[in-house]
């Protein structure tokens, strides 16, 4: 199963999240920091929707309360 990301524009993204005052500032950094993002995401490796990132949880025994105080 391949999981594909729809193609948008990061200066648009950022309009839409309320950055209209950075947009207007630093249009090439928003552009640069979504195409680093971009490259960060392509060098993931792929994962499946059952598979966890993370090894499993394992229970510990629970503890022995002492009697003898």
């Amino acid at each position: 199963m391949t999981l594909t990301t729809p193609k948008l524009d990061p200066l648009a993204v950022a309009r839409a999240a309320g950055l209209d005052q950075v947009v207007a500032q630093f249009p090439d950094d928003i552009a640069a920091a979504a195409q680093a993002m971009a490259q960060d995401l392509a060098n993931f490796p792929a994962i499946e929707g059952t598979t966890e990132p993370w090894p499993p949880m394992q229970i510990r025994p629970p503890m022995q309360i002492r009697s003898d105080r």
